[in-house]
Order: C-alpha cells, then structure tokens, then sequence
C-alpha cells in the first residue's frame, strides 16, 4: 500500500484528474508554487495561490494569475500581462520574456486570491492591483531591481 507524504511527488496531470471534478462542484484549489517564476509577489514554499475555475463568462483581466498548460503538457501559474482580442499573454513576476499567445481553452484556472506571508489579498484589492501593474510597466528593468534588491537585503541581514 502506497500513502501520500509531503515528499511525494505526483505528476499535475494525474492530480488535475482527481481534483477538476471537485473544482467544478465549487471547490477551490490552495497551491504553494514551487518554483521562483513569480517572485517577488508569490514566493515558492511560502506562499499560496487559491484557485477557482473560470466560468463560460468569466473576464480575464490584464493582472490576473492564472494556471495554465503549455504544449509540452507542464503546467504553468504566470500573470496575464497583455490581451489582444482572444490572444492571452503571460510573463512570470520575476522574469522578463513575455510568454503567448494562449489559448482560452488552455487555462485551467485562475488565482481567486493569494496567501502572501500568511496574508490573504484577494484579486480585487486595489493596492494589489496597483504594485502589480507598476512592476509590470518596469519589466525591462525588473533584473536591476531584483539584484539591488537581493544586494541590500543580504547586507542589512549580515548587519544583524
């Protein structure tokens, strides 16, 4: 007999299987991204995405978070940074190469709200909405930032 630990590893493909039909009845999902892709605003292993199923009228929003897959079948949790008509793309918070277009039908779901250091900001709070759409307008630069960023937390760390 096989039991789930936190050190499982379940491919997302199986795992979707199980938990779409739960979704569709009005669950949410709560996920804890594991990669770096969308620092600074979600941090892999410390924060959390909940996600709700898009409706046939649900309207995306150039800010949202959203779970889609890509071609090769991985799974992929990014920001929606620009729409054209029914072209969706994406870019992931600390990255810079704008990823589309994405089809519609390709997104699973979309983030109803964070958890942000154990802090709950849903979609719609406007602070939120305004951080995000600063640090999108800086993508260019968002490398720079980053490492003065990374360069001064570490020096006021050491002085403690």
């Amino acid at each position: 007999m096989k039991f789930l630990t936190k050190d499982n590893k379940i491919p997302v493909a199986v795992w979707w299987e199980l938990i779409l039909p739960l979704m569709q009845e009005g669950y949410q999902l709560k996920i804890c991204p594991a990669g770096g892709s969308m620092i600074p605003f979600l941090v892999g292993g410390r924060d959390e995405a909940v996600l709700s199923l898009p409706g046939e009228n649900f309207r995306f929003r150039v800010g949202d978070i959203i779970l889609y897959r890509i071609d090769d079948g991985i799974y992929v949790l990014h920001r929606i940074t620009q729409i054209r008509g029914l072209d969706i793309y994406t870019l992931g918070d600390a990255q810079t190469k704008i990823y589309g277009p994405i089809r519609r039908e390709d997104i699973i779901a979309y983030a109803d709200y964070i958890i942000r250091k154990g802090k709950k900001i849903p979609r719609s709070n406007l602070r939120y909405q305004i951080l995000a759409t600063i640090w999108r307008w800086i993508r260019p630069y968002r490398r720079k930032v980053m490492d003065v960023y990374t360069y001064l937390s570490r020096k006021l760390f050491h002085l403690c």
